[in-house]
C-alpha cells in the first residue's frame, strides 16, 4: 500500500479548503448576478407599465385634441353667425327706416284731412246740409267731394295699417335677430368654456407622462447599472478579491510587513508585489511602510523594521493578519501581543529571516513571504480576509464627481513624495527621485488615495507618532488620471476604511494601491 506523508496529506486537505471556498466565493458571485438579472426583469416589467401608462395619457390628450378640434369648429361657426346679424340687423334698421320714412305721406294726408274736417266743421253749413230735401248740383259736388274725402282717409289709414303691421314684424324679427346674437354668443361662451376645460386637463397630463418619463430614465439608469454591475461581478468571477486582477485567490490571511523607508533601505524589496502598502509618519517626519500581501507570495520583502503602536490599530480591520516587523520597544510589543494580530516577528519567528550582507544594520534585514505564511495558526481558514477596496468592471465608469488630476505631492516632514499619473498607473518620487524597487521597477500603483488623520502621542514614546486610523475624515483618491474628493469612515475597528462620496462606495481601478496616511494640510494636487 502506498504510503502518503503527513505534509501530503496536509497539503490536500488544505487544496480541498481552497477549492471550496473558491467555489462559495464564485456561488456568492453567481447569486449576485441572479439578483442583479431578476432586478433588470423587475425594471423592464416596471418599464412597460410605465409605457402603457404614457400610452393611455396620449390616448388621452388625442381624445382632448378631437374635443377641442371639435370645439373650435362650433366657435368658429359662432363667430361666423355673430359677424353677420349686425349686418342683418343694420339691413333691418334701414328697412325700418324706410318704413318710418313711408309713414309720413298718409299721416301728412290725414292731418290734412282732420284740418280740412276740422275746417268744415261749420254748424250753419251742416244744417242747411241737412235741411236740405233736394239735392243740387253744387249739393252733389259736395257729396262727391266728401266722398272722396273719404276714399283718401280710409286710403291713409290702409296705408298706414299696413306700414304699422309692417313695423311690428320688421320690430319680431329685430327681436329675433337680438334673440339669435344672445344665443350665438351663449353658444360660443359655452364652446370657450369647453376649450377651457379641456386644455385645463392637459398639463396635468402632460406632467404624468413627462414624471413617467423621468421615472422610465431613471429606471434604464437602474438597468444600465445593474448591467455593468453583473459584467464587473463576472470579472470578480476569475479575478483576485484584493486586486480585481486576473487569478485565482488563495484562502490565507492577510500578510502585514513593516518596510524601512529611509535613503539608506531602498531599493525595498517586495513592495511591488504588495496589495496595498500604507505610509505612516514615524519619528522626525520620516515615514515606514505597511505592506499588505494577499494575492502574491513574494521571496524577498525588506528591510523590515520595527512596529510601532498606529500598527495593531490598522491592522485590526484585517481579520487576524499576520504581522511581521523586526521588533519594537516593550509597550508597543505589549500593544501588539494584545491585538488581535498574529505577530511573526523576528523575536517569533527568527527562521524565516535573514541578514543581507549587501547592508548594513538596521537595513538589512528580510523575509520570505512564503516562509511567514507557513507559521499561519489558522490552517483551517475557509474565507478570505476582507478586502480593503471595492474595484470598478472594465465598462463601468468613473465616479461622476471625478476630475482629471496629474499629481499629488505629499509633505510628510523630513520625506517628501510625489505620484504623477503616468497613463497607466501613479508614478512614486520619493525626494526628488524616482522610486523603484530592487529589481529596478518603478513604483507606479493603478490607485492612490491620501487619507488624512489626525497623529497623537504614542503611549510607547513621547517622541512616536500614532496614526489615528478609527474613525472618519477626508480622502482623495487618485484612479485613472482623476481625483475623487470623498470621505473615508471606520467605525468598526474590525473592518478595514470605506472610501466613500455621500455613502456611495468609490471603487478603485483594477489593481494595486497605496495610501498615504497624511496630516490636514501637507498634500497638494494639480
Amino acid at each position: 500500500m502506498r504510503r502518503h506523508s503527513f505534509s501530503t496529506i496536509v497539503t490536500f486537505f488544505l487544496l480541498v479548503a481552497v477549492l471550496a471556498s473558491t467555489a462559495v466565493g464564485a456561488q456568492t458571485f453567481l447569486e449576485q448576478i441572479d439578483e442583479e438579472e431578476a432586478s433588470i426583469v423587475s425594471f423592464e416589467a416596471e418599464i412597460k407599465n410605465l409605457e402603457e401608462l404614457i400610452s393611455g395619457y396620449e390616448k388621452q390628450l388625442s381624445d382632448i385634441s378631437d374635443l377641442v378640434a371639435e370645439v373650435e369648429v362650433r366657435i368658429v361657426v359662432e363667430d361666423e353667425k355673430l359677424s353677420l346679424l349686425p349686418i342683418y340687423l343694420e339691413l333691418m334698421a334701414d328697412n325700418l327706416i324706410d318704413r318710418y320714412v313711408s309713414l309720413e305721406e298718409p299721416t301728412a294726408v290725414r292731418h290734412a284731412m282732420a284740418i280740412d274736417a276740422y275746417v268744415r266743421n261749420d254748424e250753419h253749413i251742416n244744417a242747411v246740409l241737412t235741411q236740405s230735401i233736394q239735392l243740387s248740383e253744387e249739393a252733389l259736388e259736395q257729396i262727391r267731394a266728401r266722398l272722396l274725402y273719404e276714399s283718401i282717409i280710409n286710403d291713409a289709414n290702409d296705408q298706414l295699417l299696413t306700414i304699422y303691421e309692417n313695423l311690428r314684424e320688421l320690430g319680431g324679427e329685430i327681436d329675433s335677430l337680438f334673440n339669435r346674437t344672445t344665443q350665438s354668443k351663449e353658444r360660443r361662451s359655452l364652446a370657450v368654456e369647453d376649450r377651457s376645460d379641456a386644455m385645463s386637463v392637459i398639463p396635468g397630463i402632460e406632467e404624468q407622462i413627462d414624471s413617467a418619463d423621468s421615472e422610465i430614465s431613471l429606471i434604464k439608469g437602474s438597468i444600465a447599472k445593474a448591467e455593468i454591475e453583473i459584467s464587473r461581478l463576472r470579472e470578480l468571477l476569475i479575478a483576485m478579491r484584493w486586486t480585481a486582477l486576473l487569478g485565482e485567490d488563495t484562502i490565507r490571511p492577510a500578510l502585514a510587513i513593516k518596510i524601512d523607508n529611509v535613503s539608506a533601505a531602498r531599493p525595498q524589496s517586495g513592495i511591488n508585489q504588495a496589495d496595498v502598502v500604507y505610509e505612516e509618519v514615524v519619528e522626525s517626519g520620516l515615514t515606514r511602510l505597511v505592506a499588505i500581501f494577499q494575492t502574491e507570495s513574494p521571496s524577498t520583502v525588506g528591510p523590515i523594521r520595527s512596529a510601532r503602536t498606529s500598527d495593531p490599530i490598522l491592522l485590526s480591520g484585517f481579520d487576524m493578519p499576520l504581522f511581521a516587523y523586526s521588533g519594537a520597544n516593550q509597550i508597543t510589543l505589549d500593544i501588539v501581543y494584545g491585538s488581535d494580530v498574529t505577530s511573526v516577528n523576528w523575536d517569533r519567528a527568527s527562521s524565516a529571516y535573514w541578514q543581507s550582507t549587501t547592508r548594513r544594520a538596521p537595513h538589512n534585514l528580510y523575509a520570505s513571504a512564503s516562509q511567514l505564511w507557513a507559521l499561519n495558526p489558522q490552517p483551517e481558514r475557509t474565507e478570505l480576509p476582507p478586502a480593503p477596496f471595492e474595484f470598478r468592471g472594465s465598462e463601468e465608469p468613473l465616479h461622476p464627481s471625478a476630475v482629471p488630476a496629474e499629481r499629488v505631492d505629499i509633505d510628510f516632514g523630513w520625506t517628501e513624495v510625489d505620484y504623477r499619473w503616468s497613463g497607466s498607473g501613479w508614478a512614486r518620487r520619493q525626494g526628488g527621485s524616482a522610486h523603484i524597487d530592487s529589481n529596478g521597477v518603478r513604483v507606479a500603483p493603478a490607485n492612490m488615495i491620501v487619507q488624512f488623520v489626525n497623529y497623537g502621542t504614542s503611549p510607547a514614546a513621547s517622541t512616536s507618532p500614532e496614526a489615528e486610523t478609527i474613525g472618519t475624515g477626508v480622502a482623495w483618491i487618485f484612479t485613472d488620471g482623476h481625483l475623487i474628493i470623498g470621505e473615508w469612515d471606520r467605525t468598526d475597528p474590525s473592518l478595514p476604511a470605506i472610501y466613500h462620496v455621500d455613502g456611495e462606495v468609490i471603487r478603485m481601478t483594477p489593481g494595486r494601491t497605496w495610501v498615504a496616511l497624511a496630516e490636514t494640510g501637507t498634500a497638494t494636487w494639480e
